[in-house]
This record gives structure tokens, sequence and C-alpha cells, in this order.
């Protein structure tokens, strides 16, 4: 039996080249700032950054070679914008000053994080910040209209994407445009992926700045973030509070409250008499 392994599920990209090296590092959650799984892939030309996504079900194992992995879940890398990650540590340290990014990214709980340097560029980070410099000193300050701008364009881009694809979430415009003839319709159902796109990528931000893309996308009064937010909170705590009550019933059996016996009025009158009554093992006591 073997539980110390792993299965992943790479692109062919990923892994064709024999240059590449994968590692796998702990970094804070971009929106609830706890830990989660990331991916760095190194090569000579470059690095890239993947998040883990873990597909996971009861009683699953693989059979691997002669062994069993007892480990049955199953992990997908998939592409994510560094920007993301970076955003939280650019909002809290450099939105009075101007910092130089590899003293942005540290993180003395997730020490990986200083990775991300490698992952991001300069020229990427004027997207979020402004650009000072001072000699060979390159700093950056927090820009709050450029980040909505790049958030904006970001979800704009995603509903394209969403828009083409099939599914309940989701249908086609050109078959939109096909079926119906009113464009007050359209216009509906644009704004409706375009609403698909915001919750994707409000996934990766702090409530605040989800509610203020929101507001800059035409939800003014969209409250789905905060409480998608807090679904998952409570479906947290739940799991957690189920798996504490687990334990503690593994530790202490429970002992159920018996049920309580009805007595009778002849039985009430049979304990009246013996009340009185001597024991008969007294009649052979010297």
């Amino acid at each position: 039996m073997s539980s110390n392994k792993f299965f992943f599920v790479f692109k062919d990209s990923l892994i064709e080249s024999d240059s590449a090296s994968l590692s796998i590092v702990s970094l804070r959650n971009p929106a609830t700032r706890n830990e989660s799984k990331y991916l760095i892939r190194r090569t000579s030309e470059g690095s890239q950054l993947y998040e883990v996504n873990c597909f996971n079900e009861h009683h699953r194992s693989w059979f691997i070679n002669e062994s069993v992995c007892s480990n049955g879940k199953i992990f997908l890398p998939t592409p994510i914008d560094p920007l993301f990650l970076a955003l939280p540590y650019l909002v809290a340290e450099c939105s009075e000053r101007a910092i130089p990014l590899d003293q942005i990214l540290i993180d003395d709980s997730f020490p990986h994080t200083s990775n991300l340097t490698d992952v991001l560029s300069p020229k990427r980070m004027n997207l979020l910040a402004d650009e000072k410099r001072a000699g060979n000193i390159l700093a950056f300050k927090y820009n709050e209209t450029k980040t909505l701008e790049w958030l904006v364009s970001k979800c704009h881009r995603l509903s394209r994407v969403v828009s083409k694809q099939e599914g309940p979430a989701s249908r086609s415009l050109n078959y939109i445009k096909e079926e119906k003839e009113n464009e007050t319709e359209v216009e509906e159902d644009e704004k409706a992926t375009l609403h698909t796109a915001l919750g994707i990528i409000a996934d990766y931000l702090s409530l605040e700045l989800g509610r203020k893309l929101s507001t800059a996308l035409g939800f003014p009064e969209d409250e789905n973030i905060s409480k998608k937010r807090k679904s998952i909170v409570d479906l947290e705590s739940a799991v957690v509070k189920k798996l504490k009550k687990e334990d503690i019933h593994e530790t202490t059996p429970v002992k159920l409250p018996g049920a309580e016996k009805k007595v009778t009025a002849k039985a009430k009158a049979l304990a009246k008499a013996a009340s009185g009554s001597k024991s008969i093992s007294s009649f052979f006591k010297k």
C-alpha cells in the first residue's frame, strides 16, 4: 500500500521539455488569505504559475504499476495570472508609498511568496501600480484606478469566452443572435455572461475589491459576491465542526438517557406495603 503518491493531470506542453522543473509551493489564496497550493514551472525561457485544483471523492484509490495508492485525489494545474496573488500585498503595503517588488512579496508565514518575483515582470506590474524610479531602484505604488481598469478589461475578455461555451451556465451569443430578434434581449444575455465572468474573477479578489469591480461593471446592487463568499466560509466552518464532533465521539462515547419507566398503581401499593417489613434473611441472624 502506498499513500505518499499523488496523481496529476498535465498538458503535454508542461512536461515535454527536458529542462523544465516543477515545484509545488504553498501560497496565500488571494481572496481568502488561507493556504493554497500552486505549481511553479521553471525553464530556461522563464517561469509560469499554475493553480493546483483538486478533485476528490470518497473511497477512491489508484493502481500505479504494481502498487495501490490510497490517495485517490486528482490534481489538475491550471494557469493563473500571478498579478492576482501580488495584488493583496500591493494593497496592504503600497497604498501610501512606493516599494520595490522584492520587498513587497515577503510573507513570514509563506516563505515561497518571494518566488512570485520569478513569474512577475515589472512591465505587468504597471497594470496595477505606478512606477517610481530612483537610480537603479524600481518601486511600485498601488493605483486603484489602474487595477479596476485591468479587472474590468479581464471581465469583458472572459465574458466573450464564456458566451461561446456550451452548458447551463452560458449560451452562445451566435445562437442568441440567430434565434432572437429583440436587441434588448440580446443585451440582457450579454449582461448575464458578464455577470458570470464577474463571479469567476471575484473568486480571486477580496470582498471590498470585488464590490468595487461589481460597481464598475454596472452591478451596483449586486450582493452575490459576498453571499457566495459567506456560503463558502459557512461550509468550511460546518465541516470543521463536524470533524471536531466526530473526534469527540470517538474518544468519549455519548450516553443516551434511558426512557423513563412508568410506575403503575399496583407497583406503588406493593412498594408501600413492603416499606415496613423486614428482609427474610434477618430471621436467620443471631
